[in-house]
């Protein structure tokens, strides 16, 4: 038996889509906002040019690669608050100040839990799960 040349285009696209579709994550996926919390100590970290700041970036760095590679990450920033960036009830000293945030595709809440976790602010701060439901239309 022989195919069409358009049964055999017909296939090409498929297999091409599906193969996307795996490479992509997984089938199922959800995506979740990481939104990650830290002390203004931690924040400090940024900026510090020695050993302190170097473990501080290596650890985000070392999280990023494991997402990566895990095919579940699909963005994310370091965050800095600017003066006048704050519209209502100021912060108290010493509260925990939002750092930044990391967009992931994961199979469901579990799984976005346990990549929280592994971030290194879940031991020095905290990590806020949320999920990133699209807006229609948008």
């Amino acid at each position: 038996m022989r195919l069409r040349s358009d049964e055999v285009m017909a296939m090409r696209t498929t297999l091409l889509a599906l193969a996307l579709a795996l490479a992509s994550g997984p089938a199922t996926a959800e995506q979740f906002v990481l939104l990650v919390h830290e002390s203004p100590e931690q924040l400090a970290l940024r900026s510090d040019a020695g050993a302190a700041g170097a473990a501080y970036w290596d650890a985000y760095a070392q999280w990023g690669k494991e997402a990566g590679a895990a095919g579940i990450l699909r963005g994310g920033a370091p965050m800095v608050p600017v003066p006048a960036g704050l519209v209502g009830t100021a912060e108290a000293p010493g509260a925990l100040v939002l750092g930044g945030f990391f967009v992931i595709d994961v199979a469901d809440v579990s799984a976005a839990t346990d990549w929280a976790a592994k971030l290194p602010a879940a031991e020095t701060g905290a990590v806020e799960i949320r999920s990133a439901n699209s807006l229609p239309g948008m």
